[in-house]
């Protein structure tokens, strides 16, 4: 997440310059949203200029995602997402520098992914009530950032994200061999993303976060067509090794076995 917030925010810049927004912007955008509803949010935001708005919706998001309150719920983050997609996918359709155009697109296609692991039932702890709808969603804005990312040459690790969210979606949607299609796509990003960082291919605790974790989803999704693959168990055996060896790497291999747990207890996998 952290990563994604400093991209943004250097896009924005590049496309702008400096852009300064409201002394204690999240408390406002908070109380707005808890008090009046995100119809008066969207409003609040409609009146400042084009880049202070593109800002204000990505901190309405987070507040949206990563505060807690009484009523919070996944509709109300579709609908400022989505505003904020719009309203990045207009500013670009107005832009005449190049530059800020792909700046303003690339805007956008980090706002469709945020959408769309926001709505995925894959983060340990996650409560919020998810329905089909929010899945069918989730997957749209995942499908949508495959052809962005494309089109932006962003490379094997934005693929392997955009593929990922897709296929983890169709495995909520209970379509597993459309969740199989696309993540044997996001393993073979990741697998180039491996190699392109040095590391060993295969399922082994050197392989690194990303090509394990593409691995036990992978499995996950083959288990659920009636498979008996065991990549979801090697997956998991590679991360708690990798937590022995690789003291370094234990958060993120941690946050893996907890993910691919989680995700298979949502998904009623025997």
């Amino acid at each position: 997440m952290m990563f994604l917030k400093v991209l943004v925010l250097i896009t924005l810049t590049v496309a702008y310059g400096d852009v300064s927004i409201p002394e204690n912007a999240a408390d406002s955008l908070s109380a707005r949203i808890i008090n009046d509803g995100t119809d008066a949010l969207i409003k609040y935001i409609e009146e400042f200029d084009p880049p202070q708005r593109l800002q204000l919706y990505q901190i309405a998001r987070q507040v949206l995602v990563f505060s807690v309150w009484e009523g919070q719920n996944l509709d109300d983050i579709v609908t400022i997402s989505e505003a904020g997609i719009q309203e990045a996918m207009g500013q670009a359709n107005n832009a005449t520098n190049p530059l800020a155009v792909e700046t303003l697109l690339d805007l956008a296609n980090v706002m469709s992914y945020n959408l769309s692991a926001d709505l995925a039932e894959c983060w340990p702890g996650d409560t919020l009530t998810r329905y089909e709808r929010h899945f069918e969603r989730g997957l749209s804005a995942a499908l949508q950032c495959v052809v962005w990312r494309h089109e932006l040459d962003k490379g094997d690790y934005a693929l392997f994200m955009a593929f990922w969210a897709a296929g983890m979606h169709q495995l909520s949607l209970d379509r597993p061999g459309e969740a199989v299609f696309n993540l044997v796509k996001a393993l073979n990003h990741a697998q180039q993303y491996t190699v392109d960082q040095g590391r060993l291919l295969g399922l082994n605790p050197q392989a690194g976060f990303e090509l394990i974790l593409s691995h036990g989803y992978l499995g996950l999704a083959l288990n659920m067509c009636g498979q008996d693959d065991d990549q979801y168990e090697r997956a998991i055996n590679a991360f708690e090794v990798g937590i022995e060896e690789y003291p370094e790497l234990s958060d993120d291999y941690g946050f893996g076995i907890a993910q691919l747990q989680w995700v298979r207890g949502k998904l009623l996998i025997d």
